[in-house]
């Protein structure tokens, strides 16, 4: 018996105000009550179905991206971290710009991670950054594994690109007077000057909060979504100036700067006007650890004071110490006994 396919124009349900369509006699919502966004949404969908990619739904999935999307998103923006959820939105709408919202999502495979890093190549991004479209794309699709949607993550064997490894880039150690004081405006000055005695990274600074400083102990908690990587750390001198210069309180922000990408543009602006314009404010943690190696400090101690998880990650400061162990190393001097030598 042959199956006659069928689509069904946008139409209202009593009592509901949202649009749904039908597609092999399965009625589907539009997830909108705008008639135009509908129609939009509806032709994508149409082009798609008598392309052959929207086939009779007889799968395991009944599910398209667009619809999953709308799902994750409404679950997701108050269940996530912002940051994550900001993270993984801007993967899936990587996602959507190579499969479109329509596509089901059963049908979606590996290909479409070849097809993001082609796409990421031509726009010239980052390996870092295409990685990390990867890694959450990874991530997200555990979610309709979980809610029935998939029998598996199709992005499960998905692999990273190689990482480009680059020396890290720092602020040397006699510049960095000079640099601190060129800093127009006492709140950033002391907001970077923190950066600099801590080698925290950007949001570990900005959501740190008075009643998570001790002042007394020399030390300061810094919390984390997972919970056994949140722990305290040791207060330099010269980070506890910075917190009393800030003025201690009892509670709120110890740093109110505003929005997190809003200060990295600050920083940046104070760096190129000092003349470092290849640097960047994570570049402060990366300052931070040269110059406790230059100072004689070892990896698996910088490990520990940066929160590393995994040795290998600190190990990029590797060089760093190599250089100093050349420097180190004529600190012995044999004096006259190269004279028997000659």
């Amino acid at each position: 018996m042959t199956l006659i396919m069928s689509l069904r124009p946008p139409f209202k349900l009593p009592g509901k105000p949202s649009y749904y369509y039908e597609i092999d006699r399965k009625r589907r919502s539009l997830k909108t009550a705008d008639k135009t966004e509908a129609m939009r949404l509806f032709n994508a969908i149409r082009r798609e179905y008598l392309a052959g990619r929207v086939t009779q739904i007889t799968g395991d999935c009944n599910k398209s991206l667009g619809e999953f999307i709308d799902e994750y998103t409404a679950w997701a923006e108050h269940a996530q971290l912002k940051a994550t959820y900001k993270a993984n939105r801007l993967a899936l709408d990587k996602l959507v710009a190579e499969e479109g919202r329509a596509v089901r999502l059963d049908r979606i495979t590996l290909k479409a991670i070849d097809k993001l890093i082609a796409t990421g190549r031509k726009n010239k991004n980052s390996t870092n950054t295409i990685n990390c479209y990867i890694r959450h794309l990874k991530s997200v699709f555990n979610k309709p594994v979980e809610w029935g949607d998939l029998k598996a993550n199709p992005f499960r064997g998905a692999k990273q690109l190689p990482k480009e490894v680059r020396p890290p880039a720092y602020i040397p150690q006699k510049n960095v007077g000079t640099f601190l004081s060129g800093i127009e405006g006492r709140s950033l000055k002391l907001l970077i000057s923190a950066y600099l005695a801590t080698g925290r990274r950007r949001c570990e600074l900005l959501n740190l909060q008075w009643e998570d400083v001790d002042l007394k102990g020399r030390r300061y908690f810094v919390r984390k979504s997972k919970t056994h990587l949140a722990r305290w750390y040791p207060a330099s001198k010269d980070f506890l100036a910075v917190l009393k210069a800030v003025g201690p309180k009892k509670s709120g922000p110890v740093f109110a700067a505003g929005h997190p990408d809003t200060v990295s543009k600050r920083v940046k602006a104070e760096l190129k006007k000092a003349g470092f314009g290849g640097l960047r404010l994570h570049d402060l943690r990366h300052s931070f650890a040269v110059l406790f190696i230059q100072a004689e400090g070892g990896l698996r101690t910088l490990q520990e004071l940066l929160g590393h998880t995994q040795y290998q990650t600190t190990e990029i400061y590797a060089h760093v110490a190599d250089d100093h162990l050349n420097e180190a190393v004529n600190k012995v001097k044999l004096g006259p006994i190269l004279n028997l030598i000659k």
